[in-house]
């Protein structure tokens, strides 16, 4: 046992102190606020029957709503930020060292389920503390009872264990660890939040279901039902109702604890018991699979010696001549720096991207502007941060200031390819705008195109390292959601000329100063 906390407590210290996990916290306390009811205005995000119930008229609403927006979005997060864990220690090989040592995988994935929980029940208690913060902030003086606060987050500690199971069990079966595992397991959250729901089942499919949605959408109705005489038929995401939706909602609810029965108790009990049953699994899936690696690599360097040998005995030099114009050099550079930026990310997270841009495509222009479009900024973050500090890494200025205006020409293509992505990104808003004859706004997303890659490669030039930028970045759109006027670098609909120029120019200075520092500084050519 002392050796599955010693293992649990070195790999939580190891991922919490990551930037993903800073990242993440960060995300939760977003979602905090995300999910917060606005009483008068209606829902921008979440509604909840908003035919019949006044929403958000009380603090009890505040709980309530963040555990169902936790119990959603927890299981994704969770399962793709856990689900590679056993793959990036195989790569630095402390997976063979702990299988192989005197604990065994089945101490080693135990560790791995308990460091996990403890990093998603994290989470929770960040959602958590910033809703409690929320609650008072919008409704001072309106206090909740500890079981009216703390109820509705009840199902989010069977689900946390469970969603790591699932992530650990899909990470010991290798060909689960890509993109089959990635659609596997969302089209089976999809389904098994819809099918208890549909089919009005008993303990064991709403076990199955690791958002719990279908366990707190039923004690939720049951709870209004029993207040009101109203059930709930439905809860809407992302949009919402707004005053001209046509609802006029007259039944005042208030959450004074949620009414739990004993089937919801079993269904918790059964969450936490397919936890350990799934772990339980995972460590002779595990054992299995490492096995066939091992011969595959030795086949493969057989292989790889004998197609070198003959390589090396066929081969014959050749040179060609080229001579690039200087624009050909212009479109191989930027290219290149494009390439660097977009390289290594999951299929998922190009599928999450271009849901994004569509988005911005179809909804409301003002959400889009509002929200669509600097979360979608925020989801391309790490495309951005490496933006001027790149080419510190590895002592690489040393290389590329051997060759004739390395420096500048390197920092320059860096700075096009970095517009040159965020113009991407914000294309479908572009042209609405465009179309709408829009124009001061349009030119305030333009300034915004060039201010963001502007920011982050002055801030990594200047502090060689991604860091500062990404939580600088982190904030700012925390500001922008929270609706601060000045921090809407990408303009919105109450946008001033002045602020789109100001943050023109601002980027236009930045981007100079970055590129003056990198070639009156630094290794010089010998």
């Amino acid at each position: 046992m002392r050796v599955i906390i010693g293992q649990a407590r070195a790999d939580y210290k190891d991922k919490s102190r990551r930037f993903s996990f800073v990242a993440l916290m960060a995300l939760c306390l977003f979602g905090a606020f995300w999910f917060v009811p606005r009483a008068g205005d209606g829902f921008e995000i979440m509604s909840i029957q908003p035919d019949v119930f006044i929403q958000g008229g009380n603090s009890s609403w505040i709980p309530v709503t963040s555990a169902l927006g936790l119990a959603f979005f927890l299981p994704f997060i969770g399962f793709f930020y856990l689900r590679n864990a056993m793959l990036f220690d195989e790569q630095i090989g402390i997976a063979q060292l702990v299988s192989s040592s005197t604990a065994g995988n089945f101490r080693y994935l135990t560790g791995k389920f308990l460091s996990g929980t403890l990093l998603l029940y994290t989470f929770v208690i960040t959602v958590m503390i910033g809703s409690f913060f929320m609650s008072l902030w919008h409704f001072p003086g309106q206090l909740l009872l500890p079981s009216t606060f703390f109820t509705p987050y009840l199902f989010s500690r069977a689900s946390a264990p469970l969603c790591v199971a699932i992530a650990i069990l899909f990470g010991s079966v290798r060909f689960l660890r890509g993109a089959i595992g990635s659609t596997i397991y969302i089209l089976g959250v999809f389904v098994m939040i819809i099918l208890p729901m549909e089919l009005d089942s008993g303990v064991l499919l709403r076990s199955l279901d690791v958002t719990a949605m279908s366990s707190l959408m039923e004690i939720v109705s049951r709870t209004a039902y029993e207040q009101t005489g109203h059930a709930i038929d439905s809860v809407l995401f992302i949009g919402g109702y707004g005053s001209d939706s046509g609802y006029q909602p007259a039944v005042p609810l208030v959450f004074d604890g949620l009414n739990f029965i004993a089937e919801d108790y079993a269904v918790f009990a059964a969450m936490l018991l397919m936890s350990v049953g799934f772990t339980a699994l995972s460590v002779p899936l595990y054992s299995l699979t490492k096995a066939i690696p091992a011969k595959r690599r030795r086949i493969k360097t057989k292989t790889q010696a004998v197609i070198a040998s003959s390589f090396e005995q066929n081969a014959k030099p050749v040179y060609i001549a080229v001579s690039p114009s200087h624009n050909v050099m212009w479109i191989r550079g930027v290219k290149t720096e494009v390439k660097l930026m977009m390289k290594g990310y999951p299929l998922l997270w190009y599928i999450i991207a271009v849901i994004g841009i569509a988005l911005s495509a179809f909804l409301d222009l003002n959400i889009v502007q509002l929200y669509v479009l600097p979360l979608l900024f925020l989801w391309s973050l790490n495309m951005f941060s490496h933006l001027g500090n790149r080419g510190h890494k590895h002592d690489m200025l040393k290389i590329i200031a051997t060759t004739p205006g390395g420096k500048i020409k390197q920092i320059t293509y860096s700075w096009v390819a970095g517009i040159t992505v965020a113009l991407l990104l914000a294309l479908p808003v572009i042209i609405r705008l465009l179309l709408d004859g829009q124009f001061i706004s349009l030119f305030a997303v333009v300034a915004g195109v060039v201010f963001l890659p502007s920011f982050a490669m002055a801030l990594g030039e200047f502090t060689k390292t991604n860091r500062i930028f990404e939580l600088i970045f982190i904030v700012l759109t925390y500001a922008i959601i929270n609706g601060i006027p000045f921090a809407k670098f990408l303009g919105s609909p109450e946008t001033s000329l002045l602020q789109a120029v100001a943050y023109l120019m601002l980027g236009i200075a930045l981007a100079v100063a970055a590129i003056a520092k990198r070639v009156l500084t630094g290794s010089a050519p010998p």
